[in-house]
């Protein structure tokens, strides 16, 4: 703090010495340094401050200097965005101590890391190759923290969902559904997608003149 207020002037250095505000802290919960500018005060030191900072005007009051507060709020201003700083900094040592005790304690989100941190290591041949398990795994838990009807799914999931139901059925479908949460689309926006598909499924039959 001195060699920034050192920068800002000598008056608003004395000033804050007179009132032993001696931390940045001290300054940033209690600003108003210039109140004591009309006060009753017959001790030397203070007589000089005042005359430093502050016009007499003709009926006794005394205004402190513009410059003086425009200085104060420069310092001000300047401590709370370092103030700001290092309380970013902090949370995101916390939140990143916090996140990495997370995966050490949960195996699932370890070997999770690891398989995504191998397939970045591979280059974008093995991401194309494990693009639909990419999407499906993202699926699921981007759908684990949202509620039911706020759930979404991509065109990958959506047409695998009707690939599944078509060739293993309504109750293989809801079996591997409601068992893995989240990872496929109910029957109603099932149903949605073959209307808009044109197509009129059976479950379980094969229709090899629509291939």
């Amino acid at each position: 703090m001195d060699d920034t207020v050192a920068d800002i002037g000598q008056q608003i250095v004395d000033i804050l010495k007179f009132q032993s505000i001696t931390s940045s802290q001290s300054l940033i919960r209690y600003p108003n340094i210039f109140d004591i500018s009309n006060m009753k005060c017959s001790e030397h030191d203070f007589l000089s401050i005042r005359k430093k900072l502050c016009l007499e005007l003709d009926d006794g009051l005394f205004i402190v200097k513009v410059g003086l507060i425009n200085n104060l709020n420069y310092l001000l201003d300047f401590l709370k965005q370092e103030q700001n700083k290092i309380s970013d900094d902090s949370y995101m040592d916390v939140d990143s101590n916090l996140t990495f005790d997370l995966i050490n304690k949960n195996p699932l989100l370890k070997n999770l890391v690891l398989w995504y941190q191998r397939i970045g290591s591979e280059g974008v041949t093995n991401t194309d190759k494990n693009g639909f398990l990419i999407d499906f795994i993202n699926t699921i838990t981007n759908n684990l923290t949202k509620s039911g009807n706020h759930f979404r799914y991509s065109d990958k999931i959506k047409y695998f969902a009707l690939s599944l139901y078509i060739l293993g059925g309504k109750l293989a479908y809801e079996f591997i559904r409601l068992n893995i949460l989240g990872s496929l689309p109910g029957l109603t926006m099932l149903s949605i997608l073959i209307l808009n598909s044109n197509l009129k499924i059976s479950e379980a039959e094969f229709r090899f003149d629509q291939l």
